[in-house]
């Protein structure tokens, strides 16, 4: 596999970073994950965005190149003839002989999202990990992620899809890979940013096309009750798009009521034409 890293496109086997990297010490550094669909980037303007701004919060020095880096991102796309799949950047502190540096990673994997899943839904359970929403860690993708992968995990083990975090108020949050939305009589509810939760790139894309077709989106902090009430139940992230949710700790949704869901997934679909 060819990636990019320092400047350069390598074989993934060739890559050096500093041993004392606060990377590999301490998990410091950013990424973001942008969906490839008929082998082009979308969104590739929002992701770097949020990055920056994560930077900013985390006191990270942000010194991308940014066409230099959407055309590396394109070349690697071509290298692995990458047609259907995602473009991870990642933005790495590095420490060089005691100077402060940064590098860049950019690799990419193909989407494991297939049209079998979606037929299914995602079943879904709660985490007994506990979100602080004072934390900068939960609004940026960090790379310290350990609390996400363990969560998970453990929802894999137990068989579901995916694990959703409530906040340390018992207020519902997010997936450890995903944003959620739930409708109940026709309103669409989501969990405000100030639960602690990660500003999706997609969730935002959502919300446009909710607010486009004139349907009602409220946004606030709920407890997991309104979860198990509610008429339909959606995921997003950048690569799965809109997942329907089949099940939430045992409680059936039946998937063919999803209008709602199925209607603003058609919508989305029409961004990638």
């Amino acid at each position: 596999m060819y990636v990019f890293f320092d400047g350069k496109i390598i074989n993934d086997e060739k890559i050096n970073i500093s041993s004392m990297s606060e990377s590999i010490l301490y998990g410091y550094g950013l990424f973001e994950t942008i969906k490839v669909c008929r082998g082009k980037m979308y969104f590739f303007d929002e992701h770097i965005n949020r990055m920056k701004a994560g930077c900013k919060l985390i006191d990270l020095d942000f010194m991308l190149n940014i066409k230099n880096i959407k055309m590396s991102c394109e070349e690697i796309i071509k290298a692995n003839e990458l047609k259907f799949g995602a473009i991870r950047i990642s933005y790495l502190k590095n420490n060089v002989k005691n100077n402060e540096s940064y590098c860049t990673l950019i690799t990419v994997r193909n989407n494991i999202y297939t049209e079998n899943i979606y037929d299914k839904g995602f079943k879904l359970c709660f985490s007994n990990i506990k979100r602080n929403p004072y934390s900068p860690i939960v609004k940026v993708k960090s790379n310290n992620y350990i609390e996400n992968i363990l969560a998970r995990k453990k929802a894999h083990d137990r068989g579901y899809n995916e694990a959703l975090f409530l906040n340390v108020y018992d207020k519902i949050c997010e997936g450890t890979v995903s944003n959620i939305f739930f409708i109940k009589d026709r309103e669409i509810y989501t969990p405000s940013l100030k639960c602690g939760i990660l500003e999706g790139i997609v969730r935002n894309k959502v919300i446009e096309i909710v607010q486009n077709l004139n349907i009602k989106i409220n946004f606030g902090e709920y407890e997991k009750d309104m979860l198990y009430e509610a008429d339909e139940i959606f995921l997003t992230n950048s690569l799965m798009d809109i997942m329907p949710v089949s099940e939430i700790e045992g409680r059936k949704i039946n998937l063919k009521n999803n209008k709602i869901t199925r209607l603003l997934m058609k919508e989305l679909q029409n961004l990638y034409r």
